[in-house]
């Protein structure tokens, strides 16, 4: 037989199999009613849900006769990961803002140009036996906003009235954001508070004197606080390292690398610049949520009083990364090789 000929056979046994209703009708049905716009064809395995074949009985399931087009939940994944939006759930439904669901959330307080001062350092500014007068607490226990304020001068300007935070400390310490040590002329670096060590210098003027400090200038790097009862609850401990998602959904960040700082000195909330505030849209009191596991300090026991994070070469790159100096006093144990490293990269500062 030829060509022709097989082709005709083919045709004319299917039409009396059809004919004969002996081929089978499809056994996954269509779901009813036309699609919606931008919606795959009835026709589509992809477009029908579970429910669509096998209803579930006594349980009400999705309105929706067929599933979102791939192009749709692809646009709906890129605007959720550039912070436009919430990511999307099999079905076309929207997840909310990572973290929430669990609980795991905190609020954001937004921390202004402040300074923390030592009883010595305060006398000389305000006079001898003077001390900072509260004039109302703030998130912190224990701690106050005082009624004394200063003026800090820098190589290149003047800021006034800077807020004293109380009751007095061990060190003198300024925190500024980024815009304030531009205004100054200051070079400061992005540390946590306390360590102060190959920080910028910076002079302070009361109306009794003025001190003038070798280092103490610092851009306060972001953190969370974390009261004792609400460690379980977030799942950190002191030390750790996270990631957390905030700010609106046309702004909405991530940030990596933020340290908490757990324990009964501390209540709970994350604590942002003003700089940090302006750039992610977010203000005092909303919410910021942790994901994912945090990345946990390993440490070492010193003395039976307490503890120092061990930092390794792959740490120092990251504290290399956030800004930050390296010494004998900085607030690590180093390894041999995260020493070597540190020196390597140029952030490591001799004590004399």
């Amino acid at each position: 037989m030829t060509k022709q000929e097989l082709e005709a056979l083919a045709a004319r046994i299917a039409d009396l199999l059809s004919r004969n209703g002996w081929v089978p009708a499809p056994i996954r049905p269509e779901p009813p009613g036309p699609p919606a716009p931008g919606h795959l064809p009835a026709y589509a395995g992809a477009a029908q849900s579970l429910s669509d074949v096998a209803p579930v009985v006594g349980r009400k399931t999705a309105s929706g006769r067929h599933r979102p087009a791939y192009d749709a939940l692809t646009a709906a994944r890129s605007a959720a990961a550039a912070g436009r939006g919430p990511a999307p759930l099999p079905g076309g439904r929207q997840s909310t803002l990572a973290g929430q669901s669990s609980g795991r959330t905190v609020k954001v307080g937004i921390s202004n140009r402040h300074l923390h001062i030592t009883q010595a350092d305060f006398e000389r500014l305000f006079g001898a036996g003077k001390q900072p007068a509260p004039e109302r607490p703030i998130s912190q226990p224990g701690q106050f906003a005082a009624l004394e304020r200063v003026k800090v001068v820098g190589p290149g300007g003047v800021l006034e009235g800077i807020r004293i935070v109380g009751p007095t400390r061990k060190a003198t310490q300024v925190e500024l954001s980024a815009a304030d040590c531009r205004h100054l002329g200051l070079d400061a670096p992005v540390r946590h508070s306390g360590s102060t060590a190959g920080s910028a210098p910076i002079r302070l003027e009361g109306p009794a004197g003025s001190v003038t400090l070798a280092e103490g200038a610092i851009i306060a790097a972001r953190h969370i606080h974390v009261s004792p009862a609400d460690s379980a609850r977030l799942g950190v401990a002191d030390g750790d390292r996270v990631t957390v998602v905030l700010g609106p959904a046309e702004r909405r960040v991530t940030l990596h690398d933020v340290l908490i700082r757990s324990g009964a000195a501390h209540a709970t909330e994350m604590h942002l610049d003003t700089d940090e505030a302006h750039a992610f849209g977010v203000k005092t009191g909303d919410a910021a949520a942790i994901t994912g596991r945090p990345t946990r300090a390993r440490t070492i026991p010193r003395g039976g009083r307490g503890s120092r994070p061990l930092l390794t070469e792959r740490g120092v790159d990251g504290v290399a990364t956030r800004g930050e100096t390296l010494s004998e006093k900085s607030p690590y144990r180093l390894t041999p090789l995260a020493r070597d490293r540190a020196k390597a990269l140029g952030i490591w500062r001799e004590e004399h």
